[in-house]
């Protein structure tokens, strides 16, 4: 009886069944940031614990200052060079990280789209491919510098050497392993190759794409800072072998830190646009197992 006046309570009731699902909806919004919340806590405490073991390896001279420095060192100079050095270096590394990854990723997934629409030239140039890739990078650089000059231009050329092959990779593996049984359901539904391949094919390789795109936007990251180790006007990479060279261990490292960070940082806004566009679709598939 009172299982059937509940329900005639919320058949009478509208509003009151309408504010279940968003009750609902709040209580796990809730519940996303607290696990947030004590994620970064968690995370934070490594972080200070890691330092604070240092510092005291340090103070204690566990650890030499003059090759280990300290995290009060560190601070220091990170905190009176942020705006005279690191800011302007680090505007121009991203930069030139940030044309090669949009070059990459254009010319990657491109590629990739004509490689597998194209069997025969996938299997010509293939080899040639293999070889460009296996070349090392480190080898590279000079040669790009010597032509493009110790600018933004080769820090670029370097970045997408690495980068343009990542997602070439991903993108192409990502639509030659799009399951059969959905091309076999498509012909037999009629599909034409055209509708296969932008109905099935090509969001079906979309989290391949990103996979690649988000590992591309860390090695062109790492590509121009190896060509400002080597040459270059301005940028972090030049700023580490400046400070290498006079011995400053705290700059050195202080250095490093900002780079982590960027990367960390670059890291978490690939996987919010990635989150954003797909939203639950991959992961949804996966757990479906399609």
């Amino acid at each position: 009886m009172s299982a059937m006046e509940t329900g005639s309570d919320r058949a009478s009731h509208p509003q009151l069944s309408k504010s279940i699902p968003g009750e609902q909806a709040r209580a796990r919004r809730i519940g996303a940031f607290l696990n947030a919340c004590r994620l970064n806590i968690n995370r934070f405490l490594i972080l200070a614990g890691f330092a604070a073991v240092w510092w005291a390896a340090v103070e204690f001279k566990w650890l030499d200052r003059f090759f280990f420095s300290s995290p009060v060192d560190i601070a220091r100079f990170l905190r009176e060079q942020f705006v005279n050095e690191i800011l302007p270096n680090s505007l121009e590394t991203l930069l030139a990280m940030l044309i090669a990854f949009a070059l990459s990723g254009v010319a990657g997934v491109a590629a990739g789209l004509v490689l597998f629409e194209l069997p025969r030239v996938k299997r010509t140039i293939d080899p040639i491919l293999t070889a460009l890739n296996s070349m090392p990078r480190i080898a590279l650089a000079p040669i790009f510098i010597l032509w493009f000059g110790i600018g933004l231009a080769s820090k670029v050329a370097l970045a997408f050497s690495l980068g343009f092959f990542i997602v070439l990779i991903s993108t192409y593996g990502g639509i030659r392993n799009v399951d059969p049984t959905l091309i076999r359901l498509s012909r037999s539904l009629g599909c034409t190759s055209r509708q296969q391949f932008t109905k099935i094919m090509l969001p079906w390789a979309i989290p391949s794409v990103f996979a690649g795109l988000k590992l591309a936007l860390i090695y062109c990251f790492l590509g121009v800072v190896t060509s400002e180790m080597l040459a270059s006007k301005a940028g972090l990479g030049q700023l580490i072998m400046y400070y290498s060279g006079i011995l400053r261990m705290d700059a050195v490292l202080g250095i490093l830190f900002v780079m982590a960070i960027f990367a960390v940082l670059l890291t978490f806004i690939a996987d919010w646009i990635e989150a954003a566009l797909l939203g639950g679709w991959a992961e949804t598939n996966t757990q479906k197992g399609l």
